[in-house]
C-alpha cells in the first residue's frame, strides 16, 4: 500500500514538472521580441518621372559648376565612389541659400549622399542620417551673414519668460552662447530662455558659431510690468531654444534639423 501512495506522489511530481515546462515555454513562445530596426532605403525617384526637368536642375551652368564641385571632393569627404554615380539637383533652394543635391548609384539606383551646395560655391554640407550635417568644403563665412536671431518678445512681461531662435539656412548645426548685459533686469535660463527679473531695459548678446565663423548679435529688451503686456502675448511654456549638447563655457551645441531623404528637403 505503501508503496501505490509512493508511486501516485512520484507521478504527481512528474506531471507539475511537465506542466512547468510547458507554461515556461508557452511564456517564451508568447514573449515580446525585440523589434528590428526599419531600414529605409531610399531610390532615385527621377527614373519614373515623366517630367523630371520641372523638379530637378538636369543641364546648363549651374547643374555643371554643383556636380564638378561634388566631383572633385576627395571620396573621404563626400562618401562617394564616384563611377556610376547620378546627381540629382532639387530646383528649389532651401533657405534661398543652398542646393539640395542627392547622389544615386546609377545601376542599383540606391541613395549613396546627400548634400547642400552653397549657391555661391563657398561651402559644402554632408548630410548624415541620425547625425548632424558635416562641412565637408570651403567655410561658413558667408553662410553665417545669412542667419538671423529673433528674440520673442522684446517686451517680457514679469512673470513670463523670452525666447531665442536662431535662423540658419537648411537648418544647419550651430554653437550658440547667450548673455544678458543688465543680469539685475533679466538673465537667462538652463535653457536660454530669458528670465525677466525686474522691470527695466537690457541688451541680450547671443554668440552664434557655424564651423569655424562667428558672429555676434545684440538685442535690446524691455522687462514690464504684466499689466503693460496682454495674457494672449505671452510666449507659450513649452516653446524653448532647443539646445542639444552642451560645450562648456556657456557654449551649447544645437545639431539642426536635418533629415536624410526627408520630402521637402
Amino acid at each position: 500500500m505503501k508503496s501505490a501512495y509512493v508511486y501516485i506522489f512520484s507521478a504527481f511530481l512528474c506531471l507539475g514538472s511537465v506542466l512547468a515546462v510547458s507554461a515556461e515555454d508557452a511564456a517564451a513562445d508568447h514573449a515580446v521580441q525585440p523589434k528590428q530596426a526599419d531600414t529605409i532605403t531610399m531610390t532615385d525617384p527621377f527614373v519614373h518621372m515623366k517630367n523630371p526637368d520641372k523638379y530637378y536642375i538636369t543641364k546648363g551652368s549651374t547643374y555643371t559648376n554643383v556636380t564638378e564641385l561634388l566631383a572633385s571632393l576627395p571620396e573621404e569627404a563626400t562618401g562617394l565612389n564616384q563611377d556610376h554615380v547620378s546627381f540629382r539637383i532639387d530646383k528649389q533652394l532651401i533657405g534661398e541659400y543652398f542646393y539640395h543635391v542627392k547622389a544615386y548609384d546609377s545601376e542599383s539606383h540606391v541613395m549613396k549622399g546627400n548634400y547642400f551646395v552653397a549657391k555661391d560655391d563657398s561651402c559644402v554640407w554632408r548630410l548624415q542620417d541620425n547625425t548632424a550635417a558635416v562641412l565637408i568644403y570651403g567655410n561658413a563665412e558667408k553662410l553665417i551673414q545669412k542667419a538671423e536671431v529673433v528674440i520673442y518678445p522684446e517686451r517680457i512681461p514679469l512673470g513670463s519668460y523670452g525666447i531665442v531662435r536662431v535662423h540658419v539656412p537648411g537648418m544647419l548645426p550651430y554653437d550658440i552662447k547667450v548673455s544678458s548685459l543688465n543680469s539685475s533686469v533679466a538673465k537667462l535660463s538652463d535653457k536660454m530662455n530669458i528670465i525677466p527679473i525686474a522691470a527695466g531695459k537690457t541688451d541680450i548678446v547671443v554668440d552664434l558659431k557655424i564651423g569655424t565663423a562667428m558672429r555676434t548679435f545684440t538685442t535690446a529688451v524691455s522687462i514690464v510690468d504684466t499689466a503693460d503686456k496682454p495674457e494672449k502675448n505671452r510666449p507659450s511654456p513649452q516653446t524653448t531654444i532647443g539646445i542639444g549638447i552642451g560645450w562648456g563655457s556657456g557654449w551649447y551645441h544645437h545639431g539642426g534639423g536635418i533629415g536624410i531623404g526627408w520630402g521637402g528637403w
